[in-house]
């Protein structure tokens, strides 16, 4: 059985709910900031983030994007990405790589610009910046959508999406703004909201309805 270590709302969010759509057994094990910041969780997350999947024998693994992939990829009769080996899940893989290495990136920075400044008009600067870049990343992925959709792999809803909607969550000056200004995005939003499956997911994390990450 795998066990999933989640805090509500952060990045383990988009795993919980492909554990969840995926059907597959798992333990939940919810955490608080302060439990993840412990520097005994550091022993099965190096850097002391969540995600953290257990795997059955053991192992933990980590990174978002890395977890789902995994997963869909372990359980392919459950088709929620494309089978390896097909050119749909290269397409599907380099998604969720740029999703993860480039917009996600640029969000953390935004909530964290004291990894990168020293002072608060640094901080100010940095932030602003880094919401910038993750708006115009997010305008890559809406002219994908209105070219290509309605999902990141076209017709066919995928683990990508769930990604994309954990990003959309975060993004400035607000989800709403966000959906507002972005409407192929939104409509994808709005596709992982009304999967059956995730109901419980997003209710528990309170982001089942529009806004409910409170930013």
């Amino acid at each position: 059985m795998y066990k999933l270590y989640n805090v509500k709302t952060w990045g383990s969010l988009a795993p919980h709910c492909v554990l969840e759509e995926l059907g597959v057994p798992y333990q939940n094990i919810w955490m608080t900031g302060e439990q993840v910041r412990d520097p005994k969780f550091k022993e099965i997350s190096p850097l002391g983030f969540v995600p953290v999947l257990g795997l059955p024998d053991g192992r933990p693994i980590v990174e978002s994007a890395a977890i789902i992939a995994f997963l869909t990829d372990a359980h392919t009769d459950k088709k929620l990405a494309p089978a390896p080996g097909e050119a749909d899940h290269a397409e599907y893989l380099s998604a969720l790589a740029f999703m993860s290495v480039n917009l996600y990136q640029m969000i953390s920075i935004f909530y964290a610009p004291g990894l990168l400044a020293d002072t608060d008009a640094e901080k100010a600067t940095v932030a602003r910046r880094a919401a910038e870049n993750a708006n115009a990343l997010f305008d890559m992925i809406e002219t994908r959508l209105g070219k290509e959709g309605p999902f990141m792999l076209g017709d066919r809803f995928s683990a990508a999406d769930i990604y994309l909607f954990m990003l959309s969550l975060w993004a400035r000056p607000s989800e709403a703004a966000h959906l507002s200004r972005c409407p192929h995005i939104a409509k994808v939003s709005a596709a992982v909201r009304a999967r059956p499956k995730l109901k419980a997911a997003l209710d528990a994390h309170g982001v089942m309805e529009l806004g409910g990450y409170g930013a």
